[in-house]
């Protein structure tokens, strides 16, 4: 009997600490009591139009669809195949010493499935790779690549259409949304799919 309940306290902890860990508490940039989306969730955006450093620029708008549901306690808040669009703010072409071309977007807030706004504050960060190609030419000049190495430029970006990006959070997400408005959705959406 002891064992058993020891057992049923450390399941009834696991899920309480389960059930609270998209709501804060005492969390970085979160008001007490709201949902959110945790630091270091990747949320992988499909890309809609194609993204080239040699030709997109500062100010151009670039669109992306969500290619998983974004759920917070087994709750779709965005669901998948949403819209997404964004604006360039930094774009620059492969430079010398082996700089890979960049390009930054800033994404428009995001409508959740309640209608509620949401913003995201770090820029979706495109990063063209490092060119290896060239590096290995230097490779057989043997001693000379540690100078002539810095000269060689770095990638382009070049992403076609249905490029999947991983867009990684470097800091948590405010909802705005209690526990109620999620439990609120969530009786909308069985509504809808039972209407359905």
């Amino acid at each position: 009997m002891k064992k058993f309940l020891s057992v049923l306290a450390v399941v009834c902890l696991m899920l309480f600490a389960l059930s609270s860990a998209a709501f804060a508490d005492e969390i970085e940039d979160v008001e007490a009591g709201n949902a959110y989306i945790p630091e270091d969730t990747v949320i992988n955006l499909i890309l809609l139009d194609k993204l080239d450093s040699n030709v997109n620029k500062k100010g151009d708008t670039v669109n992306f669809e969500l290619k998983d549901d974004l759920a917070v306690e087994n709750i779709v808040i965005v669901p998948k195949g949403t819209k997404f669009s964004g604006v360039i703010r930094k774009a620059h072409g492969s430079r010398i010493f082996n700089q890979s071309a960049v390009i930054r977007i800033k994404l428009d807030d995001v409508l959740l499935a309640n209608g509620k706004p949401v913003s995201f504050k770090q820029d979706v960060k495109i990063k063209g790779g490092i060119n290896y190609a060239n590096m290995a030419v230097g490779t057989a000049i043997g001693f000379v690549v540690p100078f002539s190495g810095m000269f060689f430029k770095g990638r382009e970006i070049d992403c076609p259409p249905g490029t999947i990006i991983d867009y990684k959070l470097n800091d948590n997400v405010d909802l705005g949304l209690t526990k109620m408005d999620l439990v609120q959705m969530k009786s909308r959406e069985r509504a809808q799919n039972t209407a359905a």
